[in-house]
């Protein structure tokens, strides 16, 4: 049994188990595993190659440590044959030398081919246990290996001494033995008492050699070779140095080689105490292979107790003298030689006498401190190899020192010895504790994690693959009952529908209950594997039914839902009515079945049917791609229907249908439109509105691009009029057409796409407009835009060439075409030939085309240049350029608003063309649409001008004119009636003189904008007009009336000069009197004089006072103070104009007395024929 269990824990078989467990997991579980949707081991030619590679790698594994195991030999071999013929030749003689070449060239051969069948299993001879024997000269160490009764392979061929000499140096023996290698050093190692350096170096040079090629267990243990006679005869300082001696090397064996040996001491030559010889001559051989010495128990912790040892050798060695005593008496009585009875008497006695010595030499020899490591002291033992010399007597040696006698002569023995005490020493005690070394602690981890690892991995594969036995069990249990239960609800399903939708409703529970049914054993991974899986049964019964029930009822509910849209609102629109009967006559007639057609509009009729439960949504569409995915049976169709829907289909002409149909697919496919704002970017849509909308939501169907003209249109459309007219059977038609029909066909088809080509893009310049520029800083920055290299507008008028270039782009497929070999289109030779030829009759100008270019044409050569002539666009955006640094530099003025005034200031004064109009200029040579929309972005520049320069006017009226103003006259005479306050007259000149604050305002800042010589002024009428207010101008007009009325003279202070003629005086009244500030008239009915009056008078203080002193002595006077005393009095009397001017008539009447004058004024602008001026009010705003 236990070689049973030594056999299955070698390496070579724990490896080749693990191999054998990992080949059955890739065998079985490998098909289970998927990486990225693939099964690398599905098949099983890929899992035979898989576990081929597997074993392969390790068979290879195993040869390259064979090979390195034996190149590791042949290196030692090697270095121990170069060693020899460098020593040897010095001290052997050239036959000797010669002999000794040839026997250990056999021995080397002979080497290589040995093996030994240890622990069962075949070892080269490298790798047995090594053990060193060290010792004394003389010591007996190699007649101890001679006599050992080991089996040494190389005697049988070269003879016992032959072995002698086979070593990597002359100062070691190798000794190569069936169950070791035992290497015997030379005397002088140990000692090292004769050159010791040159021994020194050679002793480490031999451990250098042992740790080169055998690192991880050098040696397996050492023997001491301590011969006895030499322990009785040395003295005690002798003593104390071989003791030492062997207490160096083997402690210089445990450090250079790294491991902690087991130390046996094996006290050689017995046979020299008196009486050894005599007293075990009756032993047979067997008795004398015996162990004769004690072998120490090995402490629990590890750690060598020397002291515990001795006392056991101690204990042991009594033991070993009693028995000695207990077996004298019956050798003495064997015995018939007195001499040789005295020998057996006196030796249990000698054997008494060695006990000190040997205990005290192993004390001094293995004795630590607690800073050393212990020896691994194995045991002690007496050994002899043959019987030779002179015996040594001590009991009568000690007798006679005593008692003064003769020392007697101990007899010499001679003559072929026998051994004692070695063979099961070696064989059954030293030898079967071979692995008791340690090792390199690094090594020795390295190997122990592996083998730890190696067992670890064993046990957890095969747990493993219990544990997935079991899942996989009670995965397929679990996996049937979820069958049943889905079968189950398949079979308590009820189908009683009313129409399509409860229809679909009724059916689908049934149909999600066999798919996931199906979907069962799909879901259970590789756990449901391993030889119990039963997917494949239950897919397959399943499966049936599933398809069963999707011919004969749900492809059956998929064409009356059909028939259903067709006959709804959804039928009117007549190309959907076309697809509809389309996919409704695939289900009749399955040969014609394009599932790519057909589950776009069945998907999307349960888009909307279930629009809030897209779970049902996604399990029908499922449903449906599995229907599709099979061979399907004819449905039952509505022929009668079919037939109505086909004549209501025939009403429409066939170009229209087709085009219809064709746009609509075309369109479907969204990822080839231009997003306008994209083409533009990055600064389109900062600039440009869509209908007044973001930029972005403006989008070009690929369709009408230049990928839809070349990729659909040209390559494809002659393919769609022939695949259309071959689809007559939907129609009804029986057979294509004729080839002049398709032509014909394809003219009209093109007609409509080109017409509806250049709307498109004629919608996009109209759809796209400049964004509202509220504020001159946006228009800057819009303006800015606009002008750069990637011009919006350049961009948009380059994606508008790029794609109505058509001549340019069927010139590019053409050459397309010619160049590559028609593999690219899926059509076939004939059809590429013939868009060739509609490519180049393209180029030809054949309308519409060359229409659709014409119109365009414009717009396109804005952006067509050559290298030696720059493409319009760039005097264009010159221009806007000019137009930018224009309004920027108004704009980042310190003051605007002043910088506007006097820029639309110098623009009404000069006659030269301002950047505005150089940029109408250059616009207007531009396309409709472009033309305006930036005359319009001009034109709000100029008026983002004007408004500036009015916001600035207004600002300054409003404090250089209307603050000052109404401070000064509201609520004051004569601005306001009804009041006793006056204007005071600095005010009133300060206000209204020349160089006053209205005039002065006016002049400096509005009459460069006002048209001072109409009667009524009014704003200059241009393009320049600022918008002015009417109202403000002629409150200016009236202010400069003031003026001259008041201020004749340009002076800051009013003077009204005037004369006043008596005409008529009432008969009552004999005496009338005017006195205007110390002017006083006085008129009796005498004669008509002038008198001369002056306002503000001399004495200001004096007011205006009238007086009539009629005949009959009654006095009426009426009198008014104040600084327009002489306006206020006027303005109760009657003032009427002549026809004279600067002449008015004054009729004075008070309490029916009446005076009638004619007054002259001093010239025609004054204040008494300006009857508005009291009407004037501050201007506020223009």
């Amino acid at each position: 049994m236990e070689r049973i269990i030594s056999f299955f824990k070698t390496k070579w078989v724990l490896e080749l188990i693990g191999i054998v467990v990992l080949s059955v997991l890739i065998w079985f579980i490998g098909p289970l595993i998927a990486i990225a949707g693939s099964v690398p081991l599905e098949s099983d030619l890929s899992r035979i190659i898989t576990i081929g590679v597997i074993v392969g790698c390790w068979l290879l594994y195993r040869l390259v440590a064979w090979l390195l195991s034996r190149k590791r030999e042949q290196r030692l071999m090697a270095d121990l044959a170069r060693d020899a013929d460098a020593n040897d030749a010095q001290s052997a003689s050239a036959a000797e030398l010669d002999v000794l070449n040839r026997g250990f060239d056999e021995a080397l051969a002979l080497l290589k081919t040995t093996s030994s069948k240890q622990r069962g299993r075949k070892q080269y001879l490298y790798e047995l246990p090594w053990y060193a024997i060290i010792g004394a000269p003389g010591s007996g160490k190699t007649t101890a290996l001679i006599n050992s009764g080991l089996q040494f392979p190389l005697a049988e061929r070269l003879g016992k001494h032959a072995v002698k000499g086979v070593s990597g140096t002359r100062d070691c023996d190798w000794w190569f033995a069936d169950e070791a290698v035992l290497l015997d050093t030379a005397g002088r190692y140990t000692t090292q008492d004769s050159h010791q350096e040159v021994d020194a170096t050679a002793w480490h040079g031999f451990l250098q050699l042992l740790k080169k090629y055998r690192p991880r267990r050098p040696l397996n243990g050492v023997f001491v070779a301590v011969s006895v006679s030499d322990l009785i005869q040395q003295t005690e300082e002798e003593l104390r140095q071989h003791a030492a001696a062997i207490r160096r090397r083997v402690t210089e064996l445990n450090a250079q080689l790294g491991v902690q040996l087991p130390v046996y001491v094996l006290f050689t030559k017995a046979d020299l105490v008196a009486g050894f010889s005599d007293f075990f001559a009756n032993l047979t051989e067997d008795e004398r292979s015996q162990v004769w010495g004690e072998t120490f128990i090995r402490a629990d912790n590890d750690k060598e107790d020397l002291a515990a040892h001795l006392l056991q050798f101690e204990k042991a060695y009594d033991e070993l003298t009693e028995r000695l005593v207990q077996r004298r008496l019956k050798r003495i009585q064997e015995e018939r030689d007195v001499q040789r009875r005295n020998a057996i008497f006196d030796f249990p006695q000698q054997m008494m006498l060695f006990k000190s010595v040997a205990i005290g030499f192993l004390d001094a020899a293995f004795s630590t401190n607690r800073y050393e490591e212990p020896f691994l002291l194995r045991g002690v033992y007496f050994s002899s190899g043959t019987q030779e010399g002179t015996p040594i007597d001590r009991v009568m040696a000690a007798l006679a020192s005593s008692f003064r006698l003769e020392r007697q002569v101990t007899p010499l023995m001679s003559g072929r010895g026998k051994s004692y005490f070695l063979t099961k020493l070696l064989k059954q005690v030293v030898f079967p504790e071979a692995d008791l070394v340690g090792v390199d602690p690094k090594v020795e981890r390295r190997f122990r994690l592996m083998n730890l690892a190696g067992f670890a991995a064993t046990f957890a594969i095969v747990a493993i693959a219990v544990v997935v036995w079991m899942v996989s069990f009670a995965t397929n249990k679990s996996a049937i009952a979820d069958v049943e239960k889905q079968i189950e609800i398949y079979r308590a399903s009820n189908l009683a529908p009313t129409d399509s939708r409860s229809g679909f409703l009724a059916l689908l529970p049934k149909l999600n209950a066999l798919q996931a049914a199906k979907d069962v054993y799909g879901q259970t991974g590789w756990s449901s594997g391993f030889g119990l899986y039963q997917g494949d049964k239950i897919d397959s019964a399943v499966d049936i039914s599933y398809q069963r029930l999707l011919r004969e009822n749900f492809q059956a509910l998929v064409a009356l839902r059909l028939k259903e849209r067709m006959q709804s609102d959804e039928g009117k629109n007549l190309d959907v009515l076309y697809q509809l009967l389309r996919v409704y006559l695939m289900f009749g007639e399955p040969q014609r079945m394009d599932a790519k057609v057909a589950q776009p509009w069945v998907k999307l009729d349960w888009e909307q049917m279930f629009a809030t439960d897209p779970e049902t949504q996604a399990k029908l569409q499922l449903h449906l791609d599995n229907l599709l995915a099979l061979n399907l049976d004819p449905a039952a169709l509505d022929n009668g229907f079919v037939d109505a829907v086909r004549n209501k289909l025939t009403q429409i002409p066939m170009v229209n249908q087709l085009y219809s149909r064709f746009k609509s697919e075309a369109l479907f496919d969204r990822s080839h439109d231009i997003s306008v704002a994209g083409q533009l970017a990055p600064n389109g849509g900062r600039v440009f509105t869509a209908n007044g909308k973001e930029l972005d939501t403006l989008v070009v169907p690929g369709l009408f691009s230049s990928y839809g003209y070349t990729e659909l249109f040209l390559k494809k459309g002659m393919v769609y009029v022939n695949e259309a007219s071959e689809q007559n059977w939907v129609l009804g038609v029986n057979g294509a057409s004729t080839p002049v029909e398709i032509d014909r066909l394809y003219s009209d088809f093109k007609r409509l796409y080109l017409g509806d080509y250049q709307k498109t893009w004629d919608g996009v310049l109209t759809a796209v407009k400049f964004r509202p520029q509220p504020s001159n800083n946006q228009l800057v920055d819009t303006l800015d835009l606009l002008s750069r290299p990637d011009s919006p507008l350049k961009l948009l008028l380059e994606l508008v060439e790029k794609n109505t270039a058509l001549s340019k782009l069927s010139s590019e497929l053409a050459d397309a075409l010619a160049k590559s070999t028609g593999g690219a289109l899926a059509v076939p030779e004939a059809a590429t030939q013939k868009l060739l030829a509609m490519a180049k009759q393209s180029d030809g100008g054949v309308d519409p085309v060359k229409a659709l270019e014409t119109y365009f044409e414009p717009y396109n050569m804005q952006v067509r240049g050559a290298a030696d002539r720059p493409a319009p666009i760039a005097a264009t955006l010159a221009s806007i350029k000019n137009l930018h640094d224009y309004l920027m530099q108004i704009g980042s003025a310190p003051n605007s608003g002043g910088q506007a005034l006097s820029t639309e200031a110098a623009r009404f004064a000069g006659g030269g063309v301002d950047p505005l109009q150089a940029a109408k200029m250059e616009f207007a040579r531009l396309p409709g649409p472009v033309a305006a929309s930036l005359n319009a972005l001009t034109s709000t520049g100029g008026q983002q001008i004007k408004t500036g320069a009015k916001v600035q006017l207004n600002e300054m009226l409003k404090t250089a004119v209307t603050m000052p103003c109404k401070s000064a006259l509201a609520g004051r005479y004569p601005f306001a009636k009804n009041t006793q306050q006056d204007v005071l007259m600095a005010d009133f000149g300060k206000v209204f003189a020349a160089n006053g604050i209205v005039d002065q305002f006016f002049n400096t800042n509005l009459k460069a904008f006002v048209d001072t010589a109409a009667v009524q002024w009014q704003e200059l009428s241009s393009d320049k007009a600022l918008g002015l207010s009417a109202a403000s101008i002629r409150q200016f007009q009236i202010a400069s009336k003031i003026r001259d009325a008041f201020f004749p003279g340009g002076g800051a202070v009013p003077q009204v000069q005037f004369e006043l003629k008596p005409l008529t005086l009432d008969d009552k009244v004999g005496t009338f009197r005017l006195n205007v500030e110390g002017q006083e008239l006085v008129y009796r009915h005498g004669p008509e004089q002038l008198t001369k009056f002056q306002w503000p008078g001399t004495n200001n203080s004096a007011g205006v006072r009238v007086v009539f002193e009629a005949l009959d002595g009654k006095q009426v006077s009426k009198s008014k103070e104040g600084a327009w005393a002489l306006f206020r009095m006027f303005d109760e009397f009657n003032i009427q104009p002549t026809g004279l001017p600067g002449r008015f008539n004054l009729t004075v009447q008070l309490e029916g007395y009446t005076a009638k004058f004619e007054l002259r004024a001093a010239s025609v602008n004054n204040p008494f024929g300006i009857s508005e001026y009291q009407s004037f009010r501050c201007p506020e705003s223009l």
